[in-house]
Order: structure tokens, then sequence, then C-alpha cells
């Protein structure tokens, strides 16, 4: 094969063919018939495999053969020729593959539309159930809920606090402030033993009240607790085991807890006092 047509073996690989079969087309092409062991030399093909290939490019359409006598001549089909009927038998092929697959997605999709016409309605009993260890994560998860309320929050409060350091105590009194001015109703139950000497607590009140947010208090609040409108409670819980400082945020977005936390809420504020500033 001459040197510069084999740079071309890659391209004739991209449109189907194999080397061998490449390699035995090239020769074909350089005069106008070959034997078959005139090929086998030229093309460098073993014997055991040239008859092989020269029926595979027969039965493509790109080499012709004829008898002479007792001497079979094979011959190239010409190339434009040759190469459209390589891409007519690719479109074939590829519409072939096309109906197969067609074919087996009606199949697959018969047979597994209806698992998920059944389950995909189904819930899973924790979906609605957040919990967050992290309080960095946890901080902005509260800033959020404030963000998002649009009628009422009311909250049961009692240490230790998310709200540990001073930048995210003013960052939720920002929140708490916006809130108030949209027009959210706000009112908080604080366990009495808990504003002893807690100063900080104390003067968060201030402008805050002034702004709209009620204040009482009670000997005891069961729970930490923050109901955001019908739809969220969040429980700040501390770790009781490890480490009594550190808390786990857990939320549940359900409305029947929701409405349970809310008579619990509305039942402490009726026996509670008001907290005075």
């Amino acid at each position: 094969m001459r040197y510069e047509f084999k740079r071309y073996i890659e391209k004739f690989l991209e449109l189907g063919l194999t080397e061998r079969e490449t390699k035995i087309y090239i020769e074909l092409l350089s005069k106008r018939n070959f034997t078959s062991s005139e090929l086998q030399k030229s093309a460098g093909i073993p014997r055991t495999k040239i008859y092989e290939v020269l029926l595979k490019l027969i039965d493509r359409g790109i080499c012709t053969t004829r008898q002479a006598g007792k001497v079979k001549y094979y011959e190239a089909v010409e190339p434009k020729k040759a190469l459209h009927k390589i891409l007519e038998d690719y479109k074939n092929n590829y519409q072939d593959e096309l109906e197969k697959k067609k074919i087996l997605t009606e199949k697959l999709a018969g047979v597994f539309n209806p698992v998920y016409e059944k389950n995909k309605n189904f819930i899973n009993p924790i979906e609605f159930v957040e919990v967050i260890k992290d309080k960095d994560q946890a901080q902005k998860r509260i800033l959020l809920a404030f963000q998002n309320a649009k009628k009422e929050v009311l909250s049961f409060v009692k240490g230790p606090y998310v709200c540990d350091t001073t930048s995210r105590v003013k960052q939720q009194v920002r929140e708490e402030k916006k809130l108030l001015k949209r027009g959210v109703a706000y009112r908080k139950i604080y366990e009495s033993g808990e504003l002893e000497g807690q100063e900080w607590l104390i003067d968060q009140f201030k402008p805050l009240s002034k702004l709209g947010t009620k204040l009482r208090s009670i000997n005891a609040v069961p729970i930490k607790m923050v109901v955001y409108d019908n739809d969220m409670v969040f429980f700040p819980l501390q770790d009781v085991i490890k480490n009594p400082n550190e808390l786990t945020l857990v939320i549940l977005q359900h409305k029947e807890m929701v409405s349970a936390c809310k008579i619990l809420f509305d039942h402490l504020w009726h026996i509670s006092k008001p907290l005075k500033i």
C-alpha cells in the first residue's frame, strides 16, 4: 500500500470497515484486478483470512469478482458508489437498530410505568422531618424561616441558645424587626428563671416590644419551640447526653403537629404573665 494512503485507513474505519477490509479495498484501487494470492501478498493479509475478508467486501457491494478460466479475479467498485453503498448500509442498520430500541422502550415503559404510577404518591414518613446539628446551619435555617413567615410566629424561649454569639443575636434581632414591620404577629413565652441575670436578653425586649412583639413569662416551658404560621415548627433540642450546651435543631413541616403545638402554646399563653420591661 502506498504510504500516502495509509493515513486514510482511520477514515474508512470511521465509516464502519475493518482495517483488513480497508487495506484490501485500497489495494484493489491500485490496478484493474487482482487474484487472491496477489492481494494477500500486497495487502499483507494472512492467507487463512484473505477469502473471508474478500467475501465480506463482495457482500457489502464494494468489491466484485469475475472468473477467467480457472482463475478468479477481484476488482474494486468505484469509490463514489462503494462509499455511498457503505453509507446506505449504515443508514439501514441505524434504522433497524432504532426500531429495535423503540420496541424495547415501549416494552420497558409498559412494565415500569405501572410501578411508577403505583408509588409516585407514596410519601416517606420522614420526608417532613429536617435535622440540623451545626449551629451555623441552624442559624441560617432560622433566619430563613423568619424571612418566609407571613402571619404569625409563636415561641417558647429558654436556653441554651442557637444565638450564642453577638453576631448571631444581631442577625436574629434584625430579621425579627423586619418580620414585625411586615405586620407578622410575634408572641414569646420565656421561662422566668431564664431572665435572671440575662441582661442581654432583656436589652432585646425593648425595641422589639415597641415594634409589636408580645412577651410573657412562666415558671417553666416544656420545650424550646418556635412555630411559623400553620406550616412549620422548630425544636432546638438540648443534647442532654454529650454536651448540654449543644443543640440539635429538628424541623417538622406537618400541619397536625403544628396544630398541636399551637394548642399547647395558647394554653400556656393564657396562664402566663405579661413580661414587665
